[in-house]
């Protein structure tokens, strides 16, 4: 063999070797969704609703999906996520599509089993935990106000005998549409669902989970306005093992309504704020929110035009976050947010518009 081919084998192996390197290191690589903040400028059906956080093809990326029914407006909203890497734990991220149909009013339910091959690295761990990383909901046939929104996933499992990692996804909707811009004869709803999970794959002796869920809810009238600030909580793990940096992770969000209503602002997310290693305290605050109307949005709205046949309803809510305090022996965490907007040109346009989406591309901030 001449020098020539000794050369060029010896770079096709190294250019193999990197490849390697590259795959191990990003399946130790992670974005953590911890949730989001949407409000419009004046009250809305819901024609499409979502924020997520992916990885395709070794792009970061953060969405949120916006898209009102037949008025015209704009979205201002906040992405919450985190980056995570660690050596000792490995991380795979997906995708699952579901279509919801039935009555208005009625509750649309779905119980899916998720199977994925298990990616070189995440075979045979002592735990494997799945979380949230956001949704992306979508009307197919025309916009409907919310009553009931939840989705949740659960704990994972490995199948050796077919190298498969298995989880179940619960969903339920429930909407309606009762005003005068909806049909009076149509009284079905479709939505497409897309809910996004990330899988967490380690032993024990690297990484611990301890969930919590936290509720709040509260009425409001036609006349005063409700007003809200995140509020602060804490929590304990597990102290005393060395699990020195934390994240944080959401296992299951919802929203539950007395009826349904427009909709002028939806927060729900989590924010790390301070973690204590020696006495496994986090401290961090939790965002629920939900908001029917709000003052001047007939006048001081984005149109005010169309603004000003917007309506007020009085009404209950309960909102919910069940989420995880991931300690790590070995990793770094940083965690992040951003701020975005985008116009929406209404007149009950097809929600799969490319207006609807916002997305901003992210790198990873850990050398």
């Amino acid at each position: 063999m001449t020098m020539t081919r000794y050369i060029v084998l010896f770079f096709f192996l190294f250019c193999l070797f990197l490849q390697e390197l590259v795959a191990q290191k990003n399946v130790h690589q992670t974005i953590i969704w911890r949730g989001f903040e949407h409000s419009w400028t004046y009250n809305h059906r819901i024609n499409r609703l979502g924020n997520y956080v992916d990885i395709k093809n070794d792009k970061i990326q953060s969405f949120h999906v916006s898209a009102s029914g037949l008025g015209a407006d704009s979205t201002h909203y906040t992405s919450h996520y985190s980056f995570v890497e660690t050596p000792d734990v490995g991380f795979h991220n997906g995708v699952v599509s579901i279509k919801l149909y039935g009555k208005e009013k009625q509750l649309l339910t779905k119980r899916i089993e998720v199977s994925v091959t298990a990616p070189e690295g995440l075979q045979d761990k002592d735990q494997y935990i799945t979380m949230l990383n956001g949704f992306d909901l979508k009307a197919v046939d025309r916009a409907d106000k919310i009553q009931m929104l939840r989705f949740s996933v659960e704990d994972a499992e490995f199948a050796p005998a077919i190298n498969e990692i298995r989880f179940y996804l619960n969903v339920a909707l429930v909407v309606n549409c009762q005003s005068l811009e909806c049909s009076r004869f149509n009284q079905h709803s479709t939505y497409d669902l897309k809910v996004y999970y990330l899988i967490a794959a380690a032993n024990k002796s690297d990484l611990l989970a301890t969930s919590k869920t936290l509720t709040k809810n509260y009425p409001w009238g036609r006349k005063d306005e409700y007003h809200h600030t995140p509020e602060k909580h804490y929590m304990f793990g597990d102290k005393g093992k060395g699990y020195k940096n934390a994240a944080m992770g959401i296992k299951s969000m919802a929203l539950t309504l007395n009826t349904a209503h427009w909709t002028v602002q939806y927060n729900s997310n989590i924010t790390p704020l301070i973690f204590n290693p020696e006495t496994s305290r986090l401290d961090f605050t939790l965002d629920l929110f939900f908001k029917e109307w709000q003052q001047g949005m007939k006048n001081h709205s984005a149109r005010p035009g169309l603004s000003k046949f917007s309506s007020k309803k009085k009404g209950w809510g309960v909102l919910d976050l069940s989420f995880l305090l991931l300690q790590f022996k070995n990793a770094k965490v940083i965690h992040k947010k951003h701020d975005g907007s985008l116009y929406w040109m209404g007149n009950n346009a097809l929600s799969s518009d490319i207006n609807s989406q916002s997305k901003k591309e992210l790198k990873f901030p850990i050398d």
